[in-house]
């Protein structure tokens, strides 16, 4: 049976990538350019460049495949064209599950976002928290909230999609955007500097990559189609988060406070910046804003429904802190 991968070349793509061939899975990459990384220079696997808002070429690349894994998606702080997010994110979902339905798939798992249901408040919450009159704080977050409502059209269509919502994601790869977790764990491990927005108060939850694969396969045998699952590990504020690494790596750093006011002062200088010179900017009021809410989730549906058991935040962060080089006594 052949599967197909779409942005396994990212972050969380290549561990999945690399993690079914150990199950010795007959894979198909879908990539956006023909020339293929490094890393997949020493692999023998099927690769197709195909664009996602190209339906006859998709329809084309997933001919003879029966399981797609859908993880491509703009997974950035922000475009110079505000439609990319929507024309990637929504209308690139879409072109992708009309090509599978023609091409004869059984199942998709797709690979949405644990920012699709909201900020949490002052609870962890679950996959059905509706979350329709708090507003959008990023491009990104309205973008694949906007995605998983086309799903059901395609349901009633007869093709089995299960949806995975992956939280902050950290662990060995591609340092990215999609990766800034690891980045932040770098930062602090080589220069010994964490800086805490608002003190770092706010919780979010952090999963380590493979467990996040671990779920996307669990969810692809069995999910129930039409379903949206957590795929995390540990809820945490961001100076719990520092002060584990500190335990873990013994590595004290200097805790740089970054008021709410001054962080929304550089977003807005940067945005400046991007709009007028075409600067990609550091960081923009949107993800301030988010970094200033409670994003905690409850994972107990896919424990329940899947058997998903992640390792746990410390040992994610001492394989994490073993990958860049520093010694963690453990």
């Amino acid at each position: 049976m052949m599967t197909a991968i779409t942005g396994a070349t990212g972050f969380i793509g290549q561990h999945l990538v690399r993690n079914l061939l150990r199950d010795s899975e007959k894979l198909r990459l879908l990539v956006r350019k023909q020339k293929r990384p490094g890393w997949l220079e020493e692999l023998s696997i099927e690769t197709v460049a195909v664009d996602l808002l190209d339906p006859a070429a998709l329809k084309k690349a997933l001919t003879g495949c029966r399981r797609l894994y859908h993880l491509a998606a703009y997974a950035r702080n922000w475009a110079s064209d505000g439609n990319t997010f929507y024309r990637v994110n929504v209308e690139g979902l879409r072109n992708i599950l009309e090509a599978s339905l023609a091409a004869g798939l059984e199942r998709v798992v797709y690979v949405s976002s644990s920012v699709v249901s909201g900020p949490s408040g002052s609870s962890p919450i679950t996959e059905d928290r509706d979350r329709d009159e708090l507003p959008y704080l990023t491009a990104y977050e309205a973008s694949k909230a906007f995605s998983e409502k086309i799903i059901p059209d395609y349901l009633r269509r007869g093709l089995e999609i299960v949806v995975a919502r992956p939280t902050r994601v950290f662990g060995p790869g591609l340092i990215s955007e999609a990766n800034s977790v690891t980045r932040l764990i770098k930062c602090y491990l080589k220069y010994r500097v964490c800086p805490l927005l608002n003190r770092g108060l706010e919780r979010g939850n952090y999963v380590y990559v493979e467990d996040v694969v671990s779920g996307l396969k669990l969810l692809m045998d069995r999910g129930r189609a039409g379903q949206a699952y957590f795929l995390g590990d540990e809820n945490i504020s961001l100076i719990g988060f520092y002060d584990l690494l500190k335990e873990i790596s013994g590595r004290p750093a200097l805790y740089l406070v970054i008021p709410p006011s001054l962080a929304l002062a550089v977003a807005r200088l940067e945005g400046w910046k991007a709009r007028k010179l075409g600067i990609y900017p550091l960081i923009t009021e949107g993800w301030v804003r988010t970094f200033l809410h409670n994003w905690e989730v409850s994972i107990e549906k896919a424990r329940e429904e899947l058997g998903y058991r992640p390792r746990g935040l410390r040992a994610g962060l001492i394989a994490t802190c073993q990958w860049l080089g520093y010694n963690t006594g453990d």
